[in-house]
């Protein structure tokens, strides 16, 4: 039995286009809004007054017992900064794409 080689491709076709097709970057405003919002909405929502006052805290106990509790709301304002950190890493990722940061003149031959 013998290995067969798989048959490579020219670097000209495996190397990522520098260009985003137009799609990719709709997509990727998308997710910095929905990343934003989101992280927004969970790092503000546990200091309302709503957030210990719902059907399911006065329904439940153990609920009411959760949603008191000082952790679970660090906890879950948390994850919301964590949202929103991902939503600027995104744009920190997107500027050049978008057309965000043009390059400097004179500094194309210096390292």
């Amino acid at each position: 039995m013998t290995v067969q080689e798989r048959p490579t491709r020219p670097a000209a076709e495996t190397a990522p286009s520098s260009e985003d097709p137009p799609m990719n970057r709709w997509l990727a405003i998308l997710y910095v809004l929905f990343c934003f919002e989101m992280g927004v909405f969970l790092f503000m929502l546990p200091w309302v007054p709503f957030w210990s006052r719902n059907f399911f805290a006065g329904r439940f106990p153990w609920v009411s017992a959760l949603s008191t509790d000082y952790f679970v709301r660090g906890a879950i304002s948390g994850v919301g900064l964590a949202d929103v950190f991902l939503a600027f890493q995104e744009i920190w990722r997107l500027r050049g794409s978008l057309g965000m940061v043009h390059p400097r003149p004179g500094a194309a031959g210096k390292p």
